[in-house]
């Protein structure tokens, strides 16, 4: 195995692995922050159908669910944000170490 010698070389490979993997994070992030808003857009849904239901004097088919935003704010304050401030920081470590090879290239 050859290792590279030259350090505009050694800049642009720790530029792509760090930006690779902030884009990782920052696609994890999104993809779970997509999947907690579907959640409680049916929750939402569900809840406004069964309180039309209830007003319309016809029976209730499912619960009345409240209180999912306080389950989405402690994702949302736990490692999600954590996690998101890395990827981009990764990502601006990354494009930093790309256009510092140029000087040293």
């Amino acid at each position: 195995m050859h290792l590279p010698t030259n350090l505009s070389v050694w800049l642009k490979l720790i530029g792509a692995l760090t930006v690779g993997a902030g884009s990782i994070l920052l696609a994890w992030r999104v993809k779970t922050l997509v999947k907690w808003i579907i959640y409680c857009l049916v929750v939402h849904e569900n809840s406004i159908d069964q309180l039309v239901n209830f007003l319309n004097n016809q029976g209730q088919t499912k619960p009345v669910i409240s209180g999912l935003h306080k389950h989405l704010l402690d994702v949302e304050s736990r490692l999600g944000l954590r996690l998101m401030i890395a990827g981009f920081l990764l990502l601006g470590v990354g494009m930093l170490c790309n256009a510092a090879s140029f000087l040293f290239g």
